[in-house]
């Protein structure tokens, strides 16, 4: 009698898939069917009906069995971002740029069965996806189909289907003459079925082979692109921290008009009076008008290649929202405060245009339509995240001039023009190097109502407009502290310039 073989649980036919159109797995899925396996080249196109081409994600749920009891390293192929869950354990997480856990390990048994949740956002351009698993002992490998389950099935082994047991078959009583002829037509059909059915199992086999080994020679080959990306990689690496470490100086400080390339109209903010007022990009004026009623950026920079965009005349600056990382995240206007989301990156694109690159995310500074306006979103080479930057004759202003001709005070030669003031002054000094400096006024109790930023300046004479409106009238101290030496001088506000009541308020967000 021949034993029964005991299986290994492979009658997995893939995992049930629901696909999104948008990138956050967000909403009711457009598509749901079964995927028998995880391995995916749509290029440029959409990967089901009714799926956009970019900007689209997938989960994938189901069960998962191991072929032997060990610790399996789970490796994504992908331009996207991915996160994956093995019985109910976060193995993989690349979402929003994370790529600390672009691998994971997870230990699973022979013989039984897990849950696996696998989710993928795919960004702009050419899209791919594959998911391989490394079994113990053995070379990275994409997971067979028969492995995979979908939402459903039973967690309980795969049932056993042993061959039947060879017995010796009982004395029976003589068949009828006449039967014989019609017993022995249904035997030869039996063995044509089994031959058939021996010749089907011996081209499975075959087939099966053949598919091992182009699987062993994908494996081969994708551990070698894994080697020289990494040599790749490290070659980046080393050049970006060569290029840290002395990056010059690509834009010149100074006033400019930023102009995006598909719209032609300048960058511009709700009210920059107003801390977080959000960034948006001005409608309905002509090419001449907008010539002469342009907003104007002060860009200043700050040493590795990184500048801040200020509104001229206070020290807000142009800001992601809320440090977000995010595609589609708002632009805002906020104090500086040397925030990561505050810096940005100015590097040439072509035909004289660059992008604006937010150093905390990597993300460009972009237009995308008239719902989203100004907003974050990974670079990808398109027309809306590239600005023109229109450098602006800048011209002091005549009370600037007069403060000028005053005496300075201590060593900086600091000057407050008009004193007394209705609540704006022009702040003026000199500065002998680079050197931190900043400033704080303290009303007549001593308390500090009003505060700069304390930051390193350029060598050479500096002038600031300060907007002291809203303050009762008195009079106040105004201390700039330059390195360690602090100046003082008095400050008398007699007239406040605040809106009367009942006057519209300016306009907001």
């Amino acid at each position: 009698m021949r034993l029964p073989v005991q299986p290994v649980q492979t009658a997995g036919t893939g995992l049930t898939a629901s696909y999104f159109s948008n990138g956050t797995l967000a909403g009711a899925p457009v598509v749901r069917r079964l995927d028998p396996s995880l391995d995916f080249q749509w290029g440029k196109g959409a990967p089901a009906p009714g799926v956009p081409e970019d900007n689209f994600s997938i989960r994938w749920e189901g069960l998962l069995a191991a072929p032997s009891t060990g610790s399996y390293r789970f490796v994504p192929k992908t331009t996207g971002e991915v996160r994956l869950w093995v019985n109910g354990v976060k193995v993989l997480d690349t979402w929003n740029g994370n790529k600390k856990g672009s691998e994971g390990s997870v230990s699973l048994a022979a013989g039984e069965k897990t849950s696996i949740k696998l989710e993928f956002a795919a960004g702009e351009g050419d899209a791919r996806f594959q998911l391989q698993w490394m079994p113990p002992g053995q070379a990275p490998q994409l997971i067979p189909t028969s492995y995979l389950y979908p939402l459903g099935s039973p967690t309980t082994p795969d049932p056993v289907m042993p061959a039947a047991p060879v017995a010796a078959a009982p004395v029976a009583p003589a068949a009828p003459a006449k039967a014989e002829p019609k017993v022995a037509k249904a035997a030869a059909e039996a063995d044509k079925a089994e031959a058939k059915v021996a010749k089907a199992e011996t081209k499975v086999a075959k087939a099966e082979n053949k598919v091992a080994q182009a699987e062993t020679k994908v494996a081969k080959a994708e551990t070698k692109a894994d080697k020289a990306s990494a040599k790749v990689a490290k070659v980046e690496t080393d050049a970006a921290k060569a290029g840290d470490e002395a990056a010059p100086a690509i834009v010149e400080p100074g006033v400019y008009i930023l102009t995006s390339r598909t719209t032609g109209k300048p960058l511009e903010v709700l009210d920059p009076a107003r801390p977080n007022s959000r960034a948006y990009q001005a409608a309905g004026l002509t090419p001449v008008e907008a010539a002469k009623t342009a907003p104007q950026w002060r860009i200043e920079s700050l040493g590795n290649g990184y500048y801040r965009l200020l509104v001229p005349g206070n020290n807000k600056v142009l800001e992601v929202l809320g440090s977000s990382t995010s595609n589609g995240t708002a632009m805002n206007v906020w104090t500086y405060y040397s925030g990561n989301n505050q810096l940005w990156r100015i590097e040439p694109t072509e035909h004289g245009y660059y992008k604006l690159l937010a150093k905390h995310s990597n993300k460009a500074l972009s237009v995308r339509d008239s719902v989203d306006g100004v907003v974050q979103w990974r670079y990808s080479g398109k027309e809306g995240q590239m600005w023109k930057l229109t450098p602006v004759q800048e011209e002091a202003p005549a009370p600037l001039i007069m403060a000028g001709a005053r005496p300075g005070v201590g060593a900086n030669k600091m000057s407050i023009y008009p004193n007394p003031s209705n609540g704006v002054v022009q702040l003026r000094y000199e500065l002998p190097e680079e050197i931190p400096t900043g400033w704080v006024l303290y009303n007549q109790n001593g308390a500090p109502v009003r505060v700069s930023d304390y930051r390193r300046q350029s060598a050479g004479p500096h002038h600031q407009t300060l907007d002291f409106t809203g303050l009762p009238a008195g009079d106040y101290n105004l201390r700039m502290t330059v390195g360690t030496v602090t100046t003082r001088e008095q400050l008398q506000l007699r007239k406040s310039s605040a809106p009367e009541a009942g006057a519209p308020a300016p306009a907001g967000e």
